[in-house]
Protein backbone atom coordinates (compact mmCIF):
# COMPACT_ATOMS: atom_id res chain seq x y z
CA UNK A 1 0.00 0.00 0.00
CA UNK A 2 1.58 3.49 -1.12
CA UNK A 3 2.31 5.85 1.81
CA UNK A 4 -0.66 8.41 0.71
CA UNK A 5 -3.06 5.49 0.96
CA UNK A 6 -2.87 5.29 4.70
CA UNK A 7 -5.25 6.40 6.41
CA UNK A 8 -4.46 8.83 9.19
CA UNK A 9 -4.41 8.74 12.86
CA UNK A 10 -7.88 9.77 13.52
CA UNK A 11 -9.32 7.75 10.71
CA UNK A 12 -7.80 4.59 11.89
CA UNK A 13 -9.49 5.53 15.45
CA UNK A 14 -12.92 6.75 14.41
CA UNK A 15 -13.23 3.25 12.27
CA UNK A 16 -12.10 0.85 15.19
CA UNK A 17 -14.40 2.94 17.68
CA UNK A 18 -17.31 2.88 14.84
CA UNK A 19 -16.81 -1.09 14.35
CA UNK A 20 -15.81 -2.19 17.80
CA UNK A 21 -17.05 0.44 20.10
CA UNK A 22 -13.60 0.60 21.40
CA UNK A 23 -10.86 3.75 21.45
CA UNK A 24 -7.64 2.39 20.32
CA UNK A 25 -3.99 3.29 22.32
CA UNK A 26 -1.66 5.12 20.34
CA UNK A 27 0.80 1.97 19.87
CA UNK A 28 -2.08 0.38 18.50
CA UNK A 29 -2.91 2.99 16.14
CA UNK A 30 0.95 3.10 14.91
CA UNK A 31 0.70 -0.49 14.41
CA UNK A 32 -1.99 -0.43 12.13
CA UNK A 33 -0.34 2.69 9.95
CA UNK A 34 2.81 0.55 10.07
CA UNK A 35 1.33 -2.69 8.74
CA UNK A 36 -1.29 -0.45 6.56
CA UNK A 37 2.21 1.15 4.95
CA UNK A 38 3.47 -2.61 4.47
CA UNK A 39 5.98 -3.10 6.89
CA UNK A 40 6.47 -5.91 9.34
CA UNK A 41 5.37 -5.33 12.62
CA UNK A 42 5.22 -7.46 15.80
CA UNK A 43 3.60 -6.48 18.86
CA UNK A 44 4.43 -7.32 22.68
CA UNK A 45 2.09 -6.51 25.57
CA UNK A 46 0.70 -8.30 28.36
CA UNK A 47 -2.93 -10.08 28.36
CA UNK A 48 -5.55 -7.83 27.96
CA UNK A 49 -3.94 -5.20 26.72
CA UNK A 50 -5.10 -5.02 23.21
CA UNK A 51 -3.18 -7.03 20.70
CA UNK A 52 -5.88 -8.95 18.83
CA UNK A 53 -8.07 -5.56 18.53
CA UNK A 54 -4.95 -4.52 16.75
CA UNK A 55 -4.66 -7.43 14.76
CA UNK A 56 -7.70 -6.73 13.12
CA UNK A 57 -7.90 -3.08 12.57
CA UNK A 58 -5.68 -3.27 9.24
CA UNK A 59 -9.02 -4.93 7.91
CA UNK A 60 -11.25 -1.94 7.73
CA UNK A 61 -8.76 -0.63 5.46
CA UNK A 62 -8.16 -3.17 2.91
CA UNK A 63 -11.63 -4.78 2.31
CA UNK A 64 -9.83 -7.23 -0.13
CA UNK A 65 -7.11 -7.98 1.86
CA UNK A 66 -6.39 -11.37 3.66
CA UNK A 67 -5.08 -11.07 6.93
CA UNK A 68 -3.08 -14.10 8.81
CA UNK A 69 -3.39 -14.56 12.84
CA UNK A 70 -2.07 -17.33 14.02
CA UNK A 71 -3.55 -18.37 17.68
CA UNK A 72 -2.42 -21.30 20.32
CA UNK A 73 -5.58 -22.60 20.53
CA UNK A 74 -8.04 -23.16 18.14
CA UNK A 75 -10.89 -22.08 20.97
CA UNK A 76 -8.99 -18.72 20.53
CA UNK A 77 -9.45 -18.90 16.60
CA UNK A 78 -12.99 -19.66 16.72
CA UNK A 79 -13.75 -16.76 19.11
CA UNK A 80 -12.38 -14.13 16.75
CA UNK A 81 -13.96 -15.57 13.87
CA UNK A 82 -17.07 -15.17 16.07
CA UNK A 83 -16.34 -11.35 17.37
CA UNK A 84 -15.24 -10.50 13.67
CA UNK A 85 -18.34 -11.80 12.18
CA UNK A 86 -20.15 -9.56 14.45
CA UNK A 87 -18.31 -6.44 13.21
CA UNK A 88 -19.25 -7.54 9.55
CA UNK A 89 -15.95 -9.27 8.70
CA UNK A 90 -15.48 -12.78 6.87
CA UNK A 91 -13.01 -14.98 8.58
CA UNK A 92 -12.12 -18.86 9.05
CA UNK A 93 -10.69 -20.55 11.87
CA UNK A 94 -8.30 -22.99 10.15
CA UNK A 95 -7.37 -26.08 11.68
CA UNK A 96 -7.74 -30.21 10.55
CA UNK A 97 -11.44 -29.89 9.77
CA UNK A 98 -10.97 -26.73 8.34
CA UNK A 99 -8.01 -26.63 6.39
CA UNK A 100 -9.19 -27.40 2.72
CA UNK A 101 -8.77 -26.56 -0.79
CA UNK A 102 -11.62 -24.42 -0.76
CA UNK A 103 -10.82 -21.96 2.28
CA UNK A 104 -7.34 -21.46 0.70
CA UNK A 105 -8.72 -19.82 -2.63
CA UNK A 106 -8.36 -15.79 -2.15
CA UNK A 107 -10.07 -13.86 -5.17
CA UNK A 108 -9.25 -16.93 -7.69
CA UNK A 109 -5.52 -17.54 -6.44
CA UNK A 110 -4.07 -19.99 -4.21
CA UNK A 111 -2.74 -19.53 -0.93
CA UNK A 112 -0.13 -22.25 -0.40
CA UNK A 113 1.94 -23.06 3.01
Amino acid sequence: MCQLCVPSPSDIRTQTQHVFGVRPCLWQIKATSAILSGKDVICIAGTGMGKTLTFWMPLFFRPDGVQIMVTPLNLLGKQNVASLGKAGIRAIPVNAETATTANFQVSGSHMTF
